[in-house]
């Protein structure tokens, strides 16, 4: 899509609106009963949804027949649809989100935040996704380590702040401007217009690299799955990639929902594919089988 809007600027065509994401469910609240309510066509049993989650290719259509069995508080058969719908149509944010309640639904705190990082992975603006990711955390047992320096975690939120597409257009407004400032001090006859054309043009040109730069970031970002959730109830590391078989060979324990970085993977070993992990300043080996790769 990045690519797209700055061919947009090569060929100086008409700018193209950007689709606007449906709309997601409420945010998940802590202690509320959701209302069994089902609307639209209802379906006879849990095992006709599912035939016709397999049936049915409109994506749209499968995430109407999920949100349904969601307030009918069956909440496996909606997790099952949103996965469906998503098979059909791609991914997105509201299916990603509301696939999240649907395993918070169910207790699976560790899928849940795995869904609300990849609905924000996609559109970091999504503010129940944020809330929700947050209200889960308070749950978890581990403590979330933040192991960057000031300037990641500033260069993290001016990333985060809109979408990458945001971000695109951004560049290509303020690359107009560039360009009309240019034009004013070319055809100008007046000074003080040469000069504010001038040094504002430059000070526009510079935001416009600005924002193309942070642009990638926030495309790249959607791809990175550097970052994965720790699945297991209880999941013991080890100093090297196999299990522990001494006390000295045991790194530290984590729990379910911790988020972790994968900095290092091996496959082929005799107890399967493991991966390195950072947690805060400490790294250790994991089970691959252990964690869900954001």
């Amino acid at each position: 899509m990045i690519r797209r809007i700055y061919s947009i600027i090569a060929l100086s065509a008409c700018l193209l609106c950007v689709p606007v994401a449906a709309p997601a469910q409420n945010a998940v609240e802590a202690e509320q009963n959701t209302e069994a309510a089902v609307s639209g066509d209802t379906v006879n049993s849990d095992e006709d949804l599912v035939n016709a989650a397999h049936e049915e290719m409109n994506g749209e259509a499968l995430a109407a027949r999920a949100d349904s069995a969601y307030s009918a508080d069956n909440f496996t058969l909606a997790e099952q649809l949103y996965k469906a719908a998503m098979a059909a149509e791609g991914t997105s944010a509201p299916l990603f989100y509301n696939l999240g309640n649907a395993y918070y639904r169910q207790g699976n705190l560790g899928m849940a935040l795995v869904n609300y990082e990849r609905a924000l992975k996609i559109d970091p603006t999504m503010t129940d996704a944020r809330v929700n990711l947050e209200f889960v955390r308070t749950k978890i047992t581990d403590k979330q380590i933040d192991s960057g320096s000031i300037m990641t975690t500033l260069s993290d939120s001016i990333i985060g702040f809109f979408k990458a597409d945001t971000w695109a257009w951004i560049a290509v407004i303020l690359f107009a401007i560039f360009l009309a400032g240019a034009c004013t001090y070319l055809f100008s006859s007046v000074v003080m217009v040469k000069k504010v054309s001038f040094f504002g043009g430059i000070i526009v040109f510079f935001l416009c690299a600005g924002a193309v730069i942070v642009s990638f970031a926030a495309a790249n970002r959607v791809d990175n799955n550097d970052f994965a959730i720790i699945l297991s109830p209880a999941a013991q590391l080890s100093t090297s990639p196999r299990e522990a078989r001494t006390q000295s060979e045991e790194a530290f324990l984590l729990h379910e929902g911790t988020k972790v970085e994968i900095v290092d993977s091996v496959s082929g070993t005799a107890d399967g594919a493991w991966y390195e992990v950072k947690v805060g300043h400490e790294r250790a080996w994991i089970k691959a089988s252990d964690v869900e790769r954001i």
